[in-house]
């Protein structure tokens, strides 16, 4: 757990929801019309798998992944509107919940906003085409946060959504993301919400070694906990 990590957490009980497949109308409001049972469960957090528009190009499947994301500052038009969300969030914190959403910072899809913005902001293959360092995430580009710009642009995306009552994040594959972006992402966010809860989906010790057998930076889980209070615990497998 970071230094300021509240003990607390360790009881807590969060409640993933894709909101896709969640109702039969997967959306956010079909979500809010359940509140009841879930708060009933006893959840402290009500957590979304990615809110975002899905990438169209090089797409898996008919409907796309949601971890393939265009616009980091876009909720999904089939999810619902901009205020449907917040109506969500609003709902969520009357019955005494709190709500966490997916962040997706190692990636985008390939033919994000960020892409085709600020092409400089991605990993290249020696053609030049956009590249990605696991080799079967086949519908996404690795963003590279050695480039100027990348990590302001991010948490000033991670600034917006805690501002609009977003109270905690989900972060995919943390542990492909640099240790210090992380530290300065929750500095900023405290300033907005000081008790905001940051869970890491780290990666297991082989993937961790074979990565940098690679080349890459990758964290270990003890790295990951400089700047989250909750990882994944896949460490301990091995």
């Amino acid at each position: 757990m970071a230094r300021n990590t509240k003990a607390g957490l360790r009881n807590c009980f969060i409640y993933q929801v894709f909101p896709r497949n969640y109702s039969e109308e997967g959306t956010f409001s079909a979500l809010a019309n359940d509140l009841d049972r879930i708060k009933a469960l006893g959840a402290d957090f009500v957590y979304l798998l990615p809110i975002h528009p899905i990438g169209q190009k090089d797409k898996k499947g008919s409907l796309g992944c949601p971890y393939s994301i265009q616009d980091y500052k876009k909720v999904n038009p089939e999810l619902g509107t901009l205020e449907d969300f917040k109506s969500l969030v609003k709902q969520i914190h009357n019955k005494g919940i709190k709500i966490m959403i997916d962040v997706v910072f190692n990636h985008t899809s390939r033919d994000s906003r960020l892409l085709a913005e600020h092409p400089e902001w991605f990993y290249r293959k020696k053609d030049g085409s956009p590249a990605n360092r696991v080799g079967d995430w086949s519908d996404v580009t690795d963003l590279d946060y050695s480039k100027e710009g990348v990590e302001e642009e991010l948490i000033s995306t991670l600034v917006y959504w805690a501002e609009l009552g977003v109270d905690g994040y989900r972060c995919d594959v943390a542990s492909l993301v640099p240790h210090d972006f992380w530290i300065k992402a929750r500095e900023a966010v405290s300033k907005v919400n000081p008790d905001f809860v940051w869970l890491a989906e780290t990666v297991d010790p082989g993937f961790v070694r074979y990565l940098r057998a690679l080349g890459y930076e990758v964290m270990s889980d003890s790295e990951t906990f400089d700047a989250f209070d909750i990882c994944y615990d896949y460490d301990i497998f091995e």
